[in-house]
């Protein structure tokens, strides 16, 4: 017995010394992971700060080439022939991490907001405007770029919700709802399609099996 304890004992050894072993060349030298250059570890993300709709960023630019590195980064939000760059703050070498507002959206000194994509803040109300960035509240792409280095990153408007100011009766997109529309959410509520063609099905397979109860228990 205890020389098949022994035995399994070893075999457990030498499985997880083998999931612990560094990557070797042909040769037997060791070899580095090294990341592929680019901004592939960066991050993108819309939220809101003290109701502002706004834009968070981390760039993680990894790039071997002194030659290549840059201290200009910018987000370019895009939509049907449309485009709005949107400076970001990196140091030397590309890197660098903070918060800007989401275009269109300004604040005053004591914080509060006072205009957001499509809307003015006029007293206690809002007011519909035509500004440059009324349409960065719909569907748009966003690209990261820093230096020659680019990357698609997903991005949408934070939304109308308690956390975010919203004028009264706005529905999604920034199209007004009327009274007693409510405050609705923006991005990120709609259910994807393969969700939505899956729950049809499945509702169509219970009618089907409810049917076929039925006519069983009338026979």
């Amino acid at each position: 017995m205890w020389g098949n304890i022994w035995r399994a004992t070893i075999v457990v050894a030498v499985v997880a010394g083998a999931g612990a072993t560094p990557a070797f060349a042909a040769d037997g030298t060791y070899v580095p992971n090294t990341p592929e250059p680019g901004l592939g570890g960066s991050v993108v993300q819309s939220l809101c700060v003290r109701q502002a709709p706004s834009i968070d960023y981390s760039i993680d630019r990894v790039d071997a080439s002194t030659a290549a590195r840059s201290s200009s980064a910018e987000l370019v939000l895009s939509r049907g022939g449309r485009q709005i760059v949107v400076p970001l703050a990196v140091d030397a070498a590309g890197n660098g991490s903070g918060t800007v507002l989401w275009p269109g959206v300004e604040v005053a000194g004591n914080g509060a907001v006072t205009a957001l994509p499509g809307w003015v803040r006029s007293g206690d109300d809002w007011e519909p405007r035509d500004d440059a960035a009324v349409w960065t509240t719909g569907d748009i792409t966003a690209q990261l770029r820093v230096g020659d280095d680019t990357v698609a990153v997903p991005l949408a408007y934070p939304g109308y919700s308690d956390d975010c100011a919203t004028p009264v009766g706005v529905a999604s997109g920034g199209i007004s709802g009327g009274s007693g529309s409510g405050i609705l959410a923006h991005t990120g509520g709609q259910l994807p399609v393969a969700a939505a063609v899956g729950g049809a099905a499945a509702v169509a397979a219970g009618v089907f099996l409810v049917s076929r109860r039925r006519r069983r228990v009338e026979a």
